[in-house]
């Protein structure tokens, strides 16, 4: 089992039914900086709390831990499009070398803006981020 496979699978789970780190570690009885951990991939859950994220997910474990493989069984199933589009985010950061804690530390209020964002037209996000950069241009004098 991979790690970092395993952590982007339990991200992409957790978002994909629209919830926090809290209130996901609320339901399990989980402490919210260790099952960060597991999505960061720096630990590996125990066998047990595998079942119990399989379970609250209603899933195998052979589902939890082979997801993000080719040969996964929710591989062909279960992408949906908030899914793929976690996925392509996932990609785009490792491209650009961002760390996934970084995103993992976005408020709410940063995830608002995001969504917002994303339902500008192109010209307006074009002046956006133009806007932006002027601003930030200007703090740093």
């Amino acid at each position: 089992m991979n790690t970092k496979s395993l952590g982007l699978t339990l991200l992409n789970l957790r978002q994909s039914h629209n919830l926090t780190q809290k209130q996901l570690c609320d339901a399990l009885n989980l402490g919210r900086s260790t099952y960060s951990y597991y999505e960061t991939g720096r630990r590996t859950p125990d066998i047990e709390t595998l079942l119990m994220i399989a379970e609250y997910y209603q899933i195998t474990l052979d589902e939890l831990i082979t997801t993000g493989t080719k040969d996964s069984p929710l591989s062909a199933t279960a992408k949906t499009d908030s899914t793929e589009s976690d996925i392509q985010l996932s990609r785009h950061l490792k491209a650009k070398h961002i760390p996934i804690q970084q995103v993992l530390q976005l408020s709410k209020a940063d995830f608002d803006f995001l969504q917002s964002y994303k339902q500008l037209s192109e010209e307006n996000k074009s002046e956006l981020s133009y806007l932006l950069n002027y601003k930030l241009r200007r703090q740093k004098k």
